[in-house]
Parts: structure tokens; C-alpha cells; sequence
């Protein structure tokens, strides 16, 4: 069943631009609100696929897949998720930063440092897994 907060999430996908959804559910990320980021996420890519905008999505999934893997919630595959993120920013030129305001930097910058550049307090349990304890995974 769908939850009034993701038909939210839908309707606001309509009516607002996929950069600002995208903004919003990095907010989200940052200060630790999973649930909302992962909302936030799918609504961008709802939206940027009405505006035609692939590398967007593609962004926007590097992204979601990061909030789940600092979340917490699918300790299980982490460190898949992990490979999968380095892979993909890989192949990106630029990426948003992980933190206010979110700026476009080179995607390499992330790449071996986005667990670190999180604030601890925003992640799951409060720490930030080291990145080779993710690569082992």
C-alpha cells in the first residue's frame, strides 16, 4: 500500500524541478533523516526523468545509494553498495557535494572519500565506517 507520504513525494515530483528535489534530499542525507532522503531521491529521479535529464539521475541514484549505505539500513549489502558507488562515480565527470551547498565538484573527489566527508552524527550509529572496512565487506 502506498503511504501519504510517498504520493506526496509524487505530487511534489510534478510540480517541482528535479534540482530541487535533488537539493532537498541531500539536506535530508546530511542531517541523518534517511527516510526522507530516500523520499527525496525517488521524487528527483521522478522528476528529472520528465525533464529528459540522465546524468542527473544518475547523480541522483550515486547518491541514494550512498544514504543507504551510511543508513545503516542493508548492512547486509554494503559492501556491494560500496563497490557499486565507486564504480559509478567513476563514470561521472561531476557529482554534488555531500555537504551545504551541495555544489557540483569532480566526481573523482568523491571517489574513496564521500563515507568520510558525511558528519559522523548524520550516520548510522554515529560513526562513519572507515573505507577499507567497506571495500572488505
Amino acid at each position: 500500500m502506498i503511504s501519504l507520504l510517498s504520493i506526496a513525494t509524487l505530487i511534489r515530483a510534478r510540480f517541482d524541478r528535479g534540482e530541487r528535489l535533488h537539493h532537498a534530499a541531500l539536506h535530508a542525507m546530511h542531517e541523518g533523516r534517511w527516510e526522507d532522503a530516500e523520499r527525496g531521491f525517488e521524487g528527483a529521479i521522478v522528476r528529472y526523468r520528465r525533464e529528459l535529464e540522465v546524468t542527473a539521475i544518475a547523480r541522483a541514484r550515486v547518491h541514494q545509494m550512498m544514504a543507504r549505505v551510511l543508513s545503516g539500513m542493508l548492512p547486509a549489502e554494503e559492501g556491494v553498495m560500496c563497490v557499486e558507488i565507486e564504480r559509478r562515480l567513476c563514470q561521472l565527470e561531476t557529482i554534488e557535494s555531500l555537504a551545504p551547498p551541495f555544489e557540483l565538484v569532480s566526481a573523482r573527489t568523491l571517489l574513496g572519500s564521500w563515507m568520510s566527508d558525511v558528519p559522523a552524527s548524520s550516520v548510522a550509529g554515529g560513526y562513519a565506517m572507515p573505507l577499507e572496512l567497506a571495500r572488505a565487506a
